[in-house]
């Protein structure tokens, strides 16, 4: 495992694993980190480094494969049942990630959900001849799902600096002290028990470090 401070320095550790790969299935890239970590910014800053040497990249976040609310933020065993059910996903490996991977291609027609309240809505996905495909998400190093993934990057932030950040974007649309609410009680509840059942950064092939207090 290597530390990283800068996408360039990411992409090049990425290009570099890719160079050794069986190019008949797509490079499956897992970013992944706590909740305002900076996971879909810096996995969009990935997608544009890799495209402007000229791959074809898939950039796939996971977040709305999530599980309806009253599904996923339950009270009772609140972080074990967020950990097992925020998403789907046996539907998420099975209808998207592992077709993409194999045949490098795929046109899927699926029923995806916000995040920030039970609204579904249709959305295609379709790609081509892709040479990475990313997926961005949180709990994504879980034990059962490694063997997906080709190459791990940990995205490094801190509890409290995630939580400031999460309070400044507020994608949830929430007051503050019910945001607080739930990430202590879901979100946040839910990584910590990842790291004490998986360790997720220990996992990763990269670790980036996006928190400058670490």
């Amino acid at each position: 495992m290597t530390t990283v401070n800068d996408i360039p320095s990411l992409t090049q550790k990425v290009i570099d694993a890719f160079s050794h790969h069986d190019k008949r299935t797509a490079f499956t890239v897992a970013i992944s980190g706590i909740d305002a970590s900076g996971k879909g910014y810096t996995t969009k800053m990935l997608q544009y480094e890799l495209e402007s040497k000229g791959y074809k990249v898939a950039n796939i976040n996971i977040d709305p494969w999530q599980n309806p609310i009253p599904v996923r933020l339950q009270q009772e065993n609140a972080a074990e049942n967020f950990y097992n059910n925020v998403f789907r996903w046996n539907n998420f490996f099975e209808l998207l990630i592992l077709p993409l991977q194999a045949n490098r291609n795929i046109f899927l027609e699926t029923t995806l959900i916000r995040t920030d309240a039970d609204e579904y809505y249709n959305h295609i996905y379709n790609y081509s001849d892709i040479d990475f495909l990313l997926i961005e998400g949180i709990l994504l190093f879980q034990k059962k799902y490694l063997p997906n993934y080709h190459y791990k990057i940990w995205i490094d932030c801190s509890f409290e600096t995630g939580m400031q950040r999460a309070i400044n974007r507020n994608v949830e649309k929430l007051d503050e002290t019910k945001l607080i609410h739930d990430y202590d009680t879901f979100y946040y509840a839910a990584q910590r028990l990842h790291f004490k059942k998986d360790n997720p950064k220990a996992c990763a092939d990269t670790v980036f470090n996006n928190d400058t207090t670490l």
